[in-house]
């Protein structure tokens, strides 16, 4: 486990101590001990701090079991790609304001595509490319016929000409050092291209605020939990609009007029005290899906040179 003593969201800092906890309640055990979330003081990003490091967090990630069967937060046993494909109508909303918005030139890069499902939703000929470092959905988004990277995101180098939409659904949060990663990625773009940030999971959201460390998406592999505000404050300066936002939650296999009933009777409960102890349950507004445009620069970002590729534009 890593102490950073900087925001891994805006680089800046200091860190306060926020939550900290052990997991009985929780039903994902990943050995990693307590969590430790602390507060960035400047743009009120929460972090698990200590982190896993890269290391356990490429294990996690490529392992080959990871895509075969898993444990969702309420407990039941899931195949991984089943549940991706639960969330294709969610993924349609995504692409279909994507490929109205795309500019004339440029490829689309998904960044941890996983089986390339976001990338064959988009109806559009240009060149994608899948980044996606597990063999087994990487594989998949071959078949696809999407152009394969395996690698992780940051070990990737610059693309050979501006890119027309990054995208990266459930990936940036996942990434060691985040705020790097952004500040390399957005010198991709072209002007007019669009950054798709999907599924940053919402600190100041209802069921986070009254369930505490019962939170359902509390994940040693989650390292940052930005706030809307926080996205706004970090991405606003590389010369990024805020396009459009989404709160998936009926778009989502959790999601229905039923279900939303039943948990908000549970956080009625849990506020009156009256619950067991229990995870919390999805609900609107949990995660929150960005997508900026790329207008001009106002900070001046770090000069890379193109490598050689067989990407595209």
């Amino acid at each position: 486990m890593r102490l950073t003593p900087v925001c891994r969201w805006c680089g800046a800092g200091p860190l306060a101590p926020t939550l900290s906890f052990t997991t009985p309640t929780k039903v994902l055990d990943f050995g990693c001990g307590p969590f430790h979330l602390h507060a960035c003081q400047a743009c009120g990003t929460w972090q698990l701090n200590p982190h896993p490091g890269p290391k356990a967090s490429r294990r996690f990630f490529s392992g080959p079991e990871r895509w075969f069967m898993g444990v969702d937060p309420d407990g039941k046993h899931v195949k991984p790609i089943e549940l991706l494909e639960g969330q294709r109508e969610e993924y349609s909303e995504y692409a279909k304001t994507i490929t109205a918005l795309l500019p004339e030139n440029g490829a689309i890069m998904d960044v941890g595509a996983a089986t390339g499902l976001m990338l064959s939703l988009i109806d559009d000929p240009r060149a994608k490319v899948a980044v996606e470092p597990n063999a087994f959905p990487a594989t998949v988004a071959m078949r696809e016929g999407h152009m394969v990277i395996q690698d992780w995101a940051e070990a990737l180098s610059p693309p050979p000409k501006p890119l027309a939409c990054i995208i990266m659904n459930k990936t940036l949060d996942h990434l060691p050092r985040p705020d790097q990663f952004l500040a390399k990625a957005v010198n991709w773009l072209a002007p007019g291209g669009l950054l798709l940030l999907g599924g940053l999971i919402n600190p100041s959201c209802l069921t986070a605020r009254i369930y505490g460390p019962d939170f359902r998406l509390f994940h040693p592999f989650h390292q940052v939990y930005p706030t809307p505000a926080a996205v706004d404050k970090v991405l606003t300066p590389y010369g990024l609009e805020l396009v459009t936002t989404w709160r998936p939650y009926f778009q989502t296999p959790h999601g229905s007029p039923v279900k939303f009933l039943k948990t908000c009777g549970f956080i009625a409960l849990r506020c009156l005290k009256l619950s067991p102890v229990s995870i919390s349950k999805a609900f609107p507004g949990n995660t929150v899906t960005y997508l900026y445009r790329k207008r001009i620069l106002f900070r001046p970002l770090k000069v890379e040179t193109p490598v050689t590729s067989s990407l595209s534009a």
